[in-house]
Order: C-alpha cells, then structure tokens, then sequence
C-alpha cells in the first residue's frame, strides 16, 4: 500500500453464531452487501468488529474469510490490537501471511505505555509483521491517547501508512492535515462520522464509520460529493447520515453502537443479533 487509500472504510461487524463462535455465512454475506454497496475498502477487527473481545481461534476465522470472499476487490485491512503487544505481534504476523492489506493497531490498553513505548511498540509492530500498518487512535476505549508528536514521529518509520483517529478531536486531526496531509503515501482516516464531513474537507482522506455497515451507499454518496466538492448534496446527505445515527448510536454501554448496529442489521435479514461475550444484545 505505497500511496493514499482514500474514501469510506468501513469496520465491518463481526458476524456471529453463538457469543464464542462464528458465523461463516454471515460474514460472507456482509461483506457482498458493503462491497456491492460502493465502499473503498473494509477494516475487520476492529472496535465496531468487537476484534479485542473476540477468541483467538475467531479471530484467526474471521481473517482467512475475508481474504478469501474481499478477493482483493478492495483493500482488507484488520485490525490487530489487544492488552498485549505479543499478542498483537503474533496475530499481525498471522494475518500478514494471510493476505490482508494492512494492519491497524491501537497502543496496548491494560498497562498503558507511555510515547517512547509507544513509539517502540509500533514500531516492531511495522518491522516484524511484514504488512504495512496504520495507527490506531481510540483513547475513549484503550484510555490510551496518541500524541500529534508521536504520531509525526512514526510517520517516517518504514511501513507504517496512515492513522485512524477515532478520537474525535478535530484539533489533534487538523495537526496531522497540516503536517502530513501533503504526503501520498501515508492515508489519514477519521472515525466518527459526524465529522467525516468536516474532516474531509479539512484535507482529511475519508471515513472510517460504522453506519457503513448499514447503508454503504448513503456514505459512499457521501464521500463522492465531498470529493466533486458539491456542497448541497454534502449537506443533505450528511443530515441523512445523522438521522440513521439515531438507530443505534444512543444504545447503552460501551457496546452501545455495536449493539444498535447488530439489532438494526439482524431486522433486515443480514446477520444474527448476536455480540461478542460477555456482551448482552439489544432486544426490542
């Protein structure tokens, strides 16, 4: 991945049989129906795919289908991060000799490092799985904040690509516009996605956002009149993007979008109301 990925990415649900097993069938067939739906690019494994909270054994399935069914369609990109930096060495490896695109990783969230472990951590993470890798900033869930510096940092570190920050700290994001936005090889991804807008337009290269999940086409339209910078329909179709918010993102815990999301989906014939142990799922 030497230049840009650039559009909507989305963080695909983890499709589950049981909350300890795997629904082979059901990850398929969410992964045609995002694809179909005109998305850039599909990242598993991560918060919104309850990555950390999944068996080893899931994990392991869940990348070695999507390998297969995504077919290099578009870019795969999974998600690697956990309490312990072996762990996420091994399952980075893992899924490098795999096939997937890239990595992405949050610092280790238990004994939270400081930036020169961080910076560390990262960067045998990028030396050693032998896929590029994309930092992951997501402090609401690994109390863990990435710094602009440490960020800047790693930037020139061979094989880490880009950073997702989930954030929502547009401050900390425009730091990483003006100071590596220019480059064409390292991709800049916001997570929420009431400021995908915002965050584009502010050089940003797209959106990392769960309600893809649900209605890809709304948000690759989205991303497609940021892009031709046609403002009235960026306007009407951010309003439509907030409206669907409301199906799933006030749910309680912190589980509360997954758990929305999978309620919502499960309705539409799409996958099993079925969350990751221990967590419980919505029930209406």
């Amino acid at each position: 991945m030497k230049r840009k990925l650039q559009g909507i990415i989305v963080p695909l649900l983890t499709a589950l049989e049981t909350p300890e097993t795997f629904d082979r069938k059901g990850c398929a067939g969410l992964i045609e129906h995002v694809i179909s739906g005109g998305v850039d690019g599909i990242f598993i494994l991560g918060s919104t795919g309850e990555g950390p909270a999944l068996s080893r054994s899931v994990q392991r399935e869940l990348i070695e289908l999507a390998v297969e069914q995504v077919a290099g369609r578009v870019p795969l990109l999974a998600g690697i991060s956990g309490a312990s930096g072996a762990d996420s060495l091994e399952l980075g490896k893992f899924a490098a000799n795999s096939g997937v695109d890239a990595l992405v990783a949050a610092p280790p969230c238990y004994l939270p490092p400081d930036q020169e472990e961080q910076v560390e951590y990262f960067r045998r993470l990028a030396g050693e799985c032998g896929s590029p890798l994309f930092l992951y900033n997501m402090p609401a869930l690994t109390r863990v904040m990435l710094t602009p510096e440490t960020v800047i940092r790693l930037a020139s570190v061979e094989n880490i690509v880009g950073c997702k920050d989930s954030s929502g700290d547009l401050t900390f994001f425009g730091t990483l516009v003006r100071e590596l936005g220019s480059r064409d090889d390292f991709t800049l991804l916001t997570g929420p996605e009431e400021l995908l807008a915002e965050s584009v337009r502010m050089g940003g290269d797209g959106g990392v956002n769960g309600g893809a999940n649900l209605c890809p086409e709304l948000f690759a339209s989205l991303y497609r009149a940021l892009r031709d910078s046609d403002l009235e329909q960026v306007r009407r179709l951010q309003a439509e993007v907030l409206e669907l918010g409301k199906l799933y993102r006030s749910r309680p815990g912190a589980a509360g979008v997954i758990r929305g999301l999978k309620y919502e989906l499960s309705r539409r014939g799409l996958l099993k109301n079925v969350l990751a142990f221990p967590a419980l799922p919505l029930r209406g």
